[in-house]
């Protein structure tokens, strides 16, 4: 038989055909099995088969498989394939309803010179109600696996009559007209499922089809991991552009997601803008939190605006000691938080001591409230470098605590200053000291200054401008030499007098920066509305020049509109000269990253400043 004919008698048989190869992946399906069991073939092609079983019936099918391939080689020797009975069972569909369904099995014989090798399985499969039943179950049936029983109310071979659904049913399964053709019991009970486990809004599974089947997971030895995630400042993308747009944006999110796993993998949505991704038999789960987090970060065009919608997520596998699904969804949640803590749009994996237990938090409350009291928070700094003036022009203070003769990184114990209140006593230690000990660099130039970085819950406390103002004047510092750096969110937060307070520094010439700018959710035309002397572009932008040859026609946007308005533009995160000098000639205004020094102590600023500008006078000399 020509090859041509065969493969489009296959495709347009009545019956499901799916070939499994030998590690019990897809390799093939025809149309009517595209039909049965709602997915698409790009979709099945590569997927394990358990993806169309339903739960309770995956363990005895492996069995029947495992069987029937360790008998192939005889039969194979013979030039026949090894078959069986029909396994008789439930099939699971795209929509996650499930389904009686035959599969007759049938081992193909190895290609020639290949005879060592696994067999690969042709299966055929019915839906129950349309396979011939004999009317008695003889031994070798019963010796096979039950048939899910039809429903009391079917007769085998008639066709179910037409029937309504009731005003509740039609509101329960989206898309109804009210009346559903050839609807049987059972296939009704099915649609109701069906959208009970749905997410209205993305279609998604909902919070209880993947804990169901994070459950069945967890009960095969094989690997699993977690990724739970949400939209960062999600709030505010819902505030500023509308529950429409929001709304918009949660179903892009859940599209991209699906995009970037395997169609066996699940993607769910637990509500508001979380989401959870579970992958089973995933051999590099942190390619996959990558994959989706650069997916995720690429611009979307949403109710009329682009957006970047960042996400941060919390990674965790399954262990030998891995108790339940709720244990693993526990430390992706304190990953996730870590991940927020260590300035969003990022992802971490999970570790022991993120957990957030109670004995846990009061040790490192404990152990923070002890350091403050003791003065062993310190303040290493970080110089800014003017291309234009070949000079040091501003310090940046960074908080650092040293346990144990180590430091502690600050995603790890800035947390827990949130959580526990102690940020504000922090961060008043940290100004503090920052002006103080650098206030002798500041006595020469007017023009010189120390960036403190401020956390949006020191604005809660209405008296916080005044006593920044407090702590200027206490340790002798001009006002004018001082600037607080806040996040995009913070000049957002309408449950706050964020900007009475913003304003009242400045008029008392405190200088205000906008860190991060770039990865939320302001605009350049919103800049103009802000208290602000200054924006700084994130390093995530920065990290895309790479050679010094891009077009990025995004940066002489940002650097001159911002300058447009008066303000001034710094770029973080510059590692190589190429950054640099790819900064410097769109005009930006200073630069700041390891290039030019790591943060120090103030001990060290002498040699910092050397480092800083020995590195400037390379780029220029280079240029």
């Amino acid at each position: 038989m020509d090859a041509a004919f065969a493969q489009t008698v296959l495709e347009h048989s009545p019956d499901a055909l799916v070939l499994l190869a030998p590690d019990g992946s897809i390799s093939f399906l025809n149309n009517a099995a595209e039909q049965l069991f709602g997915y698409s073939r790009a979709q099945l092609l590569g997927a394990d088969y358990s993806l169309l079983l339903a739960e309770a019936s995956r363990e005895d099918f492996h069995q029947l498989l495992t069987g029937l391939t360790a008998g192939a080689a005889g039969d194979a020797g013979r030039g026949t394939a090894a078959a069986r009975a029909p396994f008789a069972g439930a099939g699971r569909r795209g929509d996650a309803s499930e389904f009686a369904l035959e599969i007759t099995c049938a081992a193909l014989p190895a290609a020639a010179g290949n005879a060592g090798s696994d067999a690969a399985v042709a299966l055929s499969v019915r839906p129950a109600a349309a396979a011939a039943r004999p009317a008695a179950a003889g031994p070798s049936a019963a010796a096979n696996h039950s048939a899910t029983p039809l429903d009391a109310g079917a007769t085998a071979g008639a066709a179910p009559r037409r029937r309504t659904f009731t005003s509740l049913e039609a509101e329960l399964v989206p898309g109804t007209t009210g009346v559903l053709p050839r609807l049987t019991p059972a296939e009704h009970d099915d649609q109701l499922k069906a959208a009970v486990l749905r997410d209205t809004l993305t279609g998604l599974p909902n919070g209880t089809l993947f804990n169901e089947r994070l459950a069945a997971a967890l009960r095969r030895p094989d690997p699993v991991d977690v990724l739970l995630l949400n939209v960062d400042d999600f709030k505010s993308y819902n505030d500023m552009l509308g529950r429409s747009a929001a709304d918009e944006l949660l179903v892009e999110v859940a599209s991209r997601l699906r995009n970037c796993v395997r169609p066996h993998d699940t993607v769910a949505r637990l509500g508001g803008d979380e989401f959870v991704v579970l992958l089973t038999e995933c051999l590099n789960a942190g390619a996959v939190a990558k994959r989706i987090s650069e997916s995720l970060y690429v611009p979307a065009r949403i109710g009329g605006s682009t957006v970047r919608p960042g996400v941060s997520m919390g990674l965790a596998s399954k262990t030998p000691q891995t108790h339940d699904g709720a244990e693993l969804l526990r430390q992706a949640d304190s990953a996730m938080t870590a991940a927020k803590a260590a300035g969003k749009n990022t992802w971490l994996q999970f570790r022991p001591e993120m957990l957030n237990t109670p004995a846990h938090k009061a040790q490192g409350e404990t152990g923070l409230r002890q350091a403050v009291e003791l003065g062993q928070i310190s303040v290493h700094y970080q110089p800014v470098v003017s291309p234009g003036l070949g000079a040091v022009v501003q310090f940046e203070a960074f908080a650092r605590w040293e346990r144990h003769g180590k430091l502690v990184p600050p995603n790890q114990f800035l947390p827990v200053a949130e959580q526990s209140g102690l940020i504000r006593e922090i961060g008043d230690e940290v100004m503090r000291r920052a002006c103080a000990e650098i206030r002798p660099w500041l006595a020469g130039d007017a023009a010189y200054s120390v960036a403190v970085n401020v956390s949006g819950l020191q604005f809660q406390h209405r008296d916080f401008a005044t006593d920044v103002l407090g702590i200027v004047a206490s340790t002798g510092v001009d006002p004018r030499q001082l600037m607080l750096e806040l996040t995009e969110s913070v000049f957002f937060d309408a449950d706050s007098d964020v900007l009475r307070q913003l304003r009242q520094l400045r008029e008392a010439g405190v200088r205000i920066a906008m860190d991060d700018f770039g990865t939320g959710y302001s605009t350049l035309g919103r800049l103009k509305e802000l208290p602000l002397d200054k924006v700084k572009i994130d390093r995530s932008f920065v990290a895309m020049i790479k050679t010094g040859k891009e077009h990025l026609p995004f940066f002489r946007t940002m650097i001159n509109a911002a300058q447009n308005l008066g303000l001034k533009v710094t770029a973080e995160g510059i590692e190589t000269a190429a950054q640099a000098k790819y900064l410097m000639d769109l005009g930006c205004d200073s630069l700041q990253g390891y290039l030019f020094a790591k943060p120090a102590p103030a001990s060290d600023l002498a040699g910092t400043m050397e480092s800083a500008l020995t590195a400037i006078d390379k780029v220029e000399a280079a240029g």
